[in-house]
C-alpha cells in the first residue's frame, strides 16, 4: 500500500468521518475481519441484531407496534432468523399507500437521521431515513466491496454517472478521494470522445459505471483504437449487468468487471474476487430466497427479501426487493461464508408470466438477439419486450442497416410460438433511459408481481 493510499485510509477517512459524524473508518475495519468469519460467527451476530432491531421497531415504531399487537406476538418471539417467517413480507406499495411516518422510529430525532430514497427506476421513489450508523454501513460495505477488486482508499477512479455534478460538497468530496467525476448524458459520440480522452489523460486505476452508458462507450472505444488505456477493473452497479454486456465492455477495456448491488432495505452484494459469484454484506443485512409458496430457496431462483439490521430509524424487515436471484449453496472458493448469489436477475416487473405459466426473463432476450440467433446478423442494436395489458407482446427494436424484413418476420413468429399470443414487431430511433440512468428491457404493463 503507498503513502498515499496509507494517508487516506488511516488518516483522511477518520478526519471526514469526524466532520460528518459517521464511522466508515471502524466500520470498514471490522468489515475486513467478519468477512472471514465462520458460519457459526456470522449468524449468532445476526441473531443477535436482529433481536435489537425488533425490539426496537415493536416499541418504536408506529406500523410495526400494530403489527405485533395484531399478531399476538411479543418481540421477544423473534429471537432468531428462522423466527422471521412469523412476520409478513413487506412491500414498497404498502409504505407508500401509509405513508413513511408509519415507518418510522419516534425514538430518534431526525436530527440524527439521514434522509434517503431508492433511484426510483420503476417508478416514483421510495423517501426514507437512515441512522448515520447505518449509512456509515453501507458505505463501508460498499468499500469492501471495492477493495476486493483491488481498490484502496487513495486510488484514483473515475466515477461516471447520469447527471452533472452540481453539489459543490460533493465536487470536494471528489477532489478529496480522487475521483474524476464524468456525465455520461448525452449519449452522443462527441460526448464518448470527450469521456475517452479525460480516461486517457487521468488514468485512472478504476471506472465505476452503470452497465447500460458503459455498453455504449465501450462500442465507441471498440471502433476508436487510439484510447487505448486500461484500467485495473471496473465496477458496475445500477441495474443488471448481462453477460453478454460483460463480455463486450471487459473486451473493450481490457480489464474484469466487479458488479454490485444495492437497493433500500437490503445489503450490500458484491461480486467475489473469484469471480464465481455475489457475496451478501451478511453483517448489515439478512437475506432469504423465498419460491413462489413463500418457500425457502437453498439452490435456485427466487424473490429476494431482505432485512436490514443496522436502520433503526426506518426498520426494513422482510422486505420485498422486487428482485429476483438465484442462489447456490456450495461453498465458494475464496474462503468467505458470506450469503452467496450465483446472478442477478432483475425486477419481477421485468419477469414476464404468460397464460401457459411460462415465465421469461431478461436473458431469454439477450441470449436471442446478441448471441444465439446467427438468422438475425446482430442485425438489432437495442430492444424493449413490453407485455401489453391485452396480452400481446410488443418488441420495440432499435436496428441498423443489416436489419430485414425477413428478420422481422423471423422475430414475430418465434417469439409467437414461445408466448402463445400475439407478437407485434416496431422499430423505433432509441429506446430511453429512465430518470435514474437505467435501461428498462423487459416492462410489464400489468406491473404483476409474479
Amino acid at each position: 500500500m503507498s503513502l498515499i493510499n496509507n494517508i487516506s485510509e488511516n488518516m483522511v477517512l477518520p478526519l471526514s468521518d469526524l466532520m460528518t459524524r459517521q464511522s466508515i473508518y471502524e466500520k470498514l475495519r471490522f468489515l475486513r475481519q467478519s468477512q472471514f468469519w465462520t458460519r457459526e460467527q456470522l449468524d449468532a451476530y445476526q441473531d443477535e441484531k436482529l433481536r435489537r432491531l425488533v425490539v426496537h421497531a415493536a416499541n418504536h415504531v408506529p406500523y410495526y407496534k400494530e403489527l405485533f399487537s395484531k399478531l399476538k406476538l411479543d418481540a421477544n418471539d423473534i429471537a432468531t432468523k428462522k423466527d422471521l417467517q412469523k412476520l409478513p413480507i413487506l412491500a414498497k406499495v404498502m409504505i407508500k399507500e401509509q405513508g413513511s411516518e408509519r415507518f418510522t422510529s419516534s425514538a430518534i430525532s431526525k436530527k440524527k437521521m439521514v434522509k434517503s430514497s431508492s433511484s426510483g427506476s420503476t417508478g416514483e421513489p421510495l423517501f426514507f431515513y437512515r441512522t448515520r450508523e447505518a449509512y456509515s454501513m453501507n458505505l463501508a460495505a460498499n468499500l469492501r466491496g471495492w477493495y476486493w477488486m483491488g481498490f484502496r482508499l487513495g486510488d484514483k477512479y473515475v466515477k461516471l454517472s447520469q447527471n452533472a455534478r452540481k453539489n459543490p460538497l460533493k465536487r470536494l468530496q471528489d477532489r478529496m478521494s480522487r475521483n474524476l467525476y464524468l456525465a455520461t448524458n448525452p449519449l452522443l459520440d462527441a460526448n464518448f470522445d470527450h469521456i475517452l480522452k479525460e480516461i486517457e489523460r487521468y488514468k485512472p486505476k478504476y471506472l465505476r459505471c452503470y452497465p447500460d452508458p458503459l455498453l455504449f462507450l465501450a462500442r465507441y472505444k471498440l471502433a476508436h483504437p487510439e484510447f487505448s488505456y486500461k484500467p485495473l477493473a471496473i465496477t458496475s452497479t445500477g441495474n443488471t449487468l448481462h453477460p453478454e454486456t460483460r463480455e463486450e465492455i471487459e473486451a473493450a477495456f481490457g480489464c474484469k468487471i466487479f458488479d454490485s448491488y444495492n437497493c433500500e432495505g437490503n445489503s450490500v452484494v458484491f461480486e467475489c474476487p473469484n469471480h464465481s459469484c455475489y457475496h451478501s454484506a451478511e453483517e448489515y443485512g439478512i437475506s432469504e430466497v423465498l419460491d413462489d409458496n413463500g418457500n425457502t430457496v437453498t439452490s435456485g431462483t427466487g424473490r429476494l427479501i431482505s432485512t436490514d439490521l443496522c436502520n433503526f430509524a426506518h426498520p426494513f424487515i422482510r422486505y420485498d426487493t422486487q428482485d429476483y436471484v438465484e442462489v447456490d449453496d456450495t461453498p465458494c472458493a475464496c474462503g468467505r461464508k458470506l450469503f452467496r448469489i450465483s446472478k442477478i436477475l432483475g425486477r419481477d416487473n421485468e419477469v414476464l408470466v404468460m397464460e401457459s405459466g411460462r415465465r421469461f426473463i431478461v436473458h431469454n432476450f439477450t441470449g436471442f438477439f446478441q448471441v444465439d440467433t446467427p438468422q438475425l446478423n446482430r442485425s438489432v442494436d437495442q430492444f424493449q419486450v413490453v407485455k401489453k395489458k391485452n396480452g400481446t407482446v410488443l418488441f420495440r427494436l432499435v436496428v441498423n442497416d443489416k436489419f430485414k424484413k425477413s428478420m422481422a418476420d423471423y422475430i414475430r413468429l418465434y417469439w409467437e410460438g414461445e408466448f402463445q399470443t400475439r407478437v407485434i414487431i416496431e422499430k423505433v430511433a432509441v429506446i430511453p433511459f429512465t430518470a435514474s440512468g437505467k435501461r428498462r428491457f423487459v416492462l410489464n404493463e400489468n406491473g404483476d408481481a409474479h
